[in-house]
């Protein structure tokens, strides 16, 4: 026979559900999160401790009561009732929510409605369950913003970081490296591999191959190539990152772009290379004028001693039109080197380039263009005018023969800039919260990197034998520098060439101009209006009152009026207002014994001997004068 089923005591049953009540009772109240079980009509029917604790109350005190009469009517109705219907209709709903508690203030809760059914087939409750997640959300928080300041200082960066697969091939690339290889966007960069940006691909095989052995490696400087094909020197290191068991995973790389420093450290070797050769041919020059001033005072008393119309004299006058042209030369050594100090003054510098763009203007050849942005500022410069008028003239004459056989366009813009902009550019301290820039840029046969490097090197010249000395930008070299300027250039070959000239703007009055009580009056006959005018500005802002004629008839009257009678005459060989004939034969008629100082192109003989020897010349100067020549010279005769 089988045994009966024992069937249990009543009483054993219900003392197993009261512990069973009693044990998920503490399980519930000893939950970190709030529990409670809410019913259709939205009254709490059971609450757990931890949602009593939170609320500051006692469990009577939220026991029947409606979520409204909890949280308030207007939070309910906003807020609460959607989500909680919408469990009721059979759905788990888990939201965020932001509310205040008393013993904890305002804080972030996640809360889940979960459905109930205690008849079957219908839903009469729901589980309420509320998890505090601030502290957790404020971690997340913190994580996204500092995975967003990570991205932004990854971006702003001015290097270059990516990160590739152990073959080399591009996963990850940051702004700052699809700016140095001038790639459109990271898509497009990432189908390529890094090894197509090397110039020579068994140089990648080798860096990959020092990372298998040693994971960080610093590779110097590299040459690589962007996407355009251009080369780009660059300082590269790479980080190799493995595994567990010790295969690599990725590869990091960072790329510097080296193009700037390296341009500087070509700039620095360029002036003390320059430097160097100043020196070397300062101190030569100075010897070299020594025995000039030798030849020129024998030569002197030798043509003393013979006479005027005789065959050794005008041999003599050969020797000593030489002796010119050299000493000329060794002047513009002594300026390259810095070893003549230029006699500065204050001075508008768009007014000079506005005067040698004239010059320059008046004689170019038809199959060239020139185009000018010369607006009008109070851009002053300490300088010498002439100086400055010579630093321009040659930077134009250079560009346009650049452009002779071809033809082309020259450009000469002006305008100045902040120091934020120039310490950026300029290898040398800033002295100046603003700059005067001139560009002067040719469409000509450009240059190579090798001629670059050398053209302010004096002597050095890509003209044909004969047709240049090699000293005209080596003198612009030493000239702007003398100014605490500097003078940059950048060519491409078969695409022209363009200098920029940089110049400290001065906000001080120049210390040379005299009183105007003691000014000395000076009349100027001039040759060239351009470089008259130049000349005269130099003057005028040397503290000298000028006074100009406009012809023969003119002159007369203004030497024998007592009033306008000059202290000094400056004629410039080229005039076309009085030849020499006729100004020795005036000083001769009209017994005029104002000393005269003679300026002539050095490269030009002067045909008439009879000015040079008829006594009224008393100082002969060569061009391109310098203000502080000038001015000695001046001085001395009104001395």
């Amino acid at each position: 026979m089988k045994k009966k089923p024992e069937i249990p005591d009543r009483n054993d049953y219900l003392e197993f559900l009261s512990k069973e009540k009693e044990i998920s009772d503490q399980i519930i109240n000893h939950s970190r999160s709030m529990i409670t079980i809410i019913n259709r009509e939205y009254i709490y029917e059971k609450v757990n401790s931890t949602f009593c604790d939170a609320h500051q109350v006692v469990l009577d005190t939220i026991l029947g009561k409606s979520m409204g009469d909890v949280w308030g009517h207007d939070t309910f109705q906003n807020d609460i009732k959607k989500n909680v219907d919408t469990c009721f209709s059979g759905e788990t709903v888990q939201y965020e929510a932001s509310f205040f508690t008393p013993k904890s203030g305002t804080r972030h809760f996640e809360v889940v409605f979960r459905p109930l059914s205690t008849e079957p087939g219908k839903i009469t409750h729901l589980l309420a369950e509320t998890f505090d997640i601030h502290d957790l959300k404020n971690t997340k928080q913190a994580v996204i913003e500092k995975e967003e300041e990570l991205r932004k200082f990854e971006s702003n960066l001015p290097i270059g970081f990516l990160r590739c697969d152990p073959t080399g091939r591009i996963i990850h690339a940051n702004k700052a490296f699809l700016s140095i290889a001038e790639c459109q966007d990271e898509q497009s960069i990432s189908k390529m591999n890094l090894r197509s940006f090397y110039q020579e691909e068994e140089l990648f095989e080798i860096q990959m191959y020092q990372l298998a052995s040693d994971h960080t490696q610093n590779f110097g400087r590299v040459s690589l190539k962007n996407c355009s094909g251009k080369e780009i020197p660059c300082r590269v290191s790479g980080f190799l990152a493995v595994n567990g068991s010790g295969r690599p995973v990725y590869i990091d790389f960072a790329v510097e772009d080296c193009s700037r420093e390296l341009m500087l450290e070509n700039r620095l070797l360029q002036a003390q290379k320059l430097e160097t050769i100043g020196s070397l041919a300062g101190g030569i020059a100075h010897d070299f004028n020594n025995i000039l001033a030798t030849i020129s005072g024998y030569s002197e008393m030798l043509q003393d001693d013979l006479p005027k119309d005789s065959e050794l004299s005008d041999k003599v006058s050969k020797i000593q039109g030489a002796v010119r042209k050299a000493q000329s030369i060794t002047n513009q050594i002594l300026t390259f080197s810095r070893h003549v100090e230029q006699e500065k003054v204050l001075i508008n510098v768009s007014e000079v380039l506005k005067e040698t763009f004239g010059f320059v203007k008046s004689s170019i050849p038809p199959n060239i263009v020139l185009k000018s942005w010369i607006p009008k500022m109070n851009a002053n410069v300490l300088a010498d005018p002439t100086q400055l008028f010579r630093v321009f003239l040659n930077l134009m004459t250079n560009a346009i023969q650049a452009m002779e056989e071809e033809g082309g366009t020259l450009s000469v813009n002006i305008e100045v800039v902040k120091r934020e902009f120039v310490k950026h550019e300029l290898n040398r301290a800033i002295i100046a919260d603003e700059y005067v820039l001139l560009s002067f840029k040719d469409t000509g046969e450009g240059m190579e990197p090798s001629v670059i490097g050398r053209i302010f090197e004096p002597f050095f010249t890509t003209r044909e034998v004969g047709k240049g000395t090699g000293l005209g930008l080596s003198v612009i070299h030493g000239i702007v520098t003398e100014m605490e300027g500097e003078i940059l250039v950048s060519s491409k070959k078969s695409e022209g060439s363009e200098f920029l000239v940089y110049l400290p703007v001065s906000k001080r009055y120049s210390a040379i101009r005299e009183k105007k009580n003691i000014l000395k009056k000076i009349l100027f006959i001039t040759g060239n209006k351009y470089e008259s005018r130049i000349l005269s500005l130099a003057l005028e802002s040397a503290g000298y009152e000028l006074i100009f004629i406009s012809d023969r008839k003119n002159f007369v009257k203004v030497m024998n009026s007592i009033s306008e009678r000059p202290d000094l005459i400056i004629y410039m060989s080229d005039s076309k207002q009085i030849n020499p004939e006729d100004l020795v034969r005036i000083f001769v008629s009209q017994k005029i014994l104002t000393p005269c100082i003679l300026i002539t192109d050095q490269n030009q003989e002067i045909s008439d001997k009879n000015l040079l020897n008829s006594g009224i010349i008393y100082q002969q100067l060569n061009k391109p004068v310098s203000l502080k020549e000038i001015r000695n010279a001046i001085q001395d005769l009104l001395r």
